[in-house]
């Protein structure tokens, strides 16, 4: 599904459209929006979808006091304040500038749907002006730099810094209205009326990787942008390995990265949770046979805690992260179960695989293969977050 800004009548609207899976949007009438972009972590945005004038528009819960979903989604990302008025930018090549550019469309995954509200994780925006030349921003990749600018602000002592770190500060509240108004001071902050997050980047002195240069907007062709705003966009099982993929390329590396590996192993006694098998390195082995695996690689929230990992053995590892093997959480019974995967099954039955000693392994996982700190074990919300990116 998707917010997508409808041009017509002056300053346009902004209306829900599309489906996910069994969900349309008449299923979706009456209800608050609320972004997640991390898991359990959400902002209600008392933007509602109501059907006005026979469309499935958004309206304000108190016009003079909230803010529409578009400007709650730049101010987290950090994005200069866009228009909605796409008719009053710029035309030409789109600069990423304040006043340059309107949000046209905002493609999200369905986390949650209730009777009051409708939980959504935006993937990615596409932004465009009055000549309607389009780029993409990639959302996590963007917040993964926003995040990595909040670790920067946390070890230095300046006016930048500080100011970040108070945007961290109004994330973690989940208040929106802080978060606009953290974002608005950073962005009052920088004299040059461009991007902010390129001015925190080199204020903060972040290495100069590679994503750093694009800060996840990436040049889009007047095709794919048609298709943006199309309801069939992609498909969205695809969509959510994607973003999976991109979760595991952003686990942080380096001394961080080992003490997490050490720290996992230890806490499972070099033990595959899976298996039950302990596969420590020995004279006679010259290296251990459990990996210590990343849930979600989300840096603020807990990516080295021993919570975000598995211990598994080699051929669990990557049955895990292929899809095939599935942990989950049970909550009324407090345990965690492990099944081959419906996809896996098909596989199977067509003859592309064959599971016979990985379906040995289902069943519910005893506790004596756990850590013993149960403050270890693995967070359910990052389970319940990776097995819907995958769509179990």
């Amino acid at each position: 599904m998707r917010i997508a800004l409808r041009t017509s009548g002056g300053r346009g609207e902004y209306e829900v459209a599309g489906s996910h899976e069994a969900i349309r949007v008449h299923d979706v009438i009456d209800r608050e929006i609320v972004l997640e972009l991390l898991p359990g972590f959400k902002f209600p945005t008392n933007n509602f979808v109501r059907h006005t004038q026979g469309k499935p528009r958004i309206r304000l819960f108190d016009p003079h006091s909230d803010h529409h979903i578009y400007l709650v989604l730049a101010a987290i990302l950090l994005l200069p304040k866009p228009k909605r008025e796409i008719g009053a930018t710029p035309g030409g090549k789109l600069q990423v500038y304040k006043d340059n550019f309107s949000v046209m469309s905002i493609p999200f995954d369905v986390v949650e749907l209730s009777n009051t509200e409708i939980v959504v994780s935006p993937t990615q925006m596409v932004l465009s002006n009055s000549t309607f030349d389009s780029v993409r921003l990639d959302v996590i990749e963007r917040l993964r730099i926003v995040m990595a600018c909040w670790d920067a602000a946390s070890k230095q002592s300046s006016a930048i810094a500080n100011a970040v770190l108070q945007f961290r500060n109004a994330f973690n509240s989940g208040d929106v209205r802080a978060v606009i108004g953290a974002a608005e001071s950073i962005r009052l902050a920088n004299i040059e009326p461009d991007d902010p997050l390129r001015h925190i980047t080199k204020d903060l002195n972040l290495p100069n990787l590679d994503e750093l240069m694009w800060l996840g907007v990436h040049a889009t062709e007047t095709e794919e942008a048609m298709a943006l705003g199309e309801e069939n966009l992609e498909e969205l099982k695809e969509a959510a390995r994607n973003r999976v993929k991109v979760w595991q390329q952003v686990v942080l590396r380096g001394a961080a990265g080992a003490k997490f590996s050490n720290d996992v192993r230890q806490a499972y006694d070099h033990t595959c949770l899976f298996t039950g098998m302990r596969l420590p390195k020995t004279p006679a082995t010259g290296s251990s046979g459990v990996d210590a695996a990343h849930i979600l690689p989300w840096a603020e929230y807990d990516l080295n805690a021993v919570s975000n990992g598995l211990c598994l053995s080699k051929l669990c590892h990557w049955a895990f992260d292929a899809g095939i093997l599935q942990l989950s959480y049970n909550t009324p019974t407090s345990t965690y179960g492990i099944a081959i995967s419906a996809g896996a099954l098909a596989a199977e039955s067509v003859g592309l695989l064959k599971l016979n000693g990985l379906k040995d392994i289902q069943g519910v996982v005893s506790t004596s293969v756990l850590p013993k700190d149960s403050s270890n074990w693995p967070n359910p919300l990052f389970l319940k977050a990776y097995n819907r990116a995958l769509n179990f």
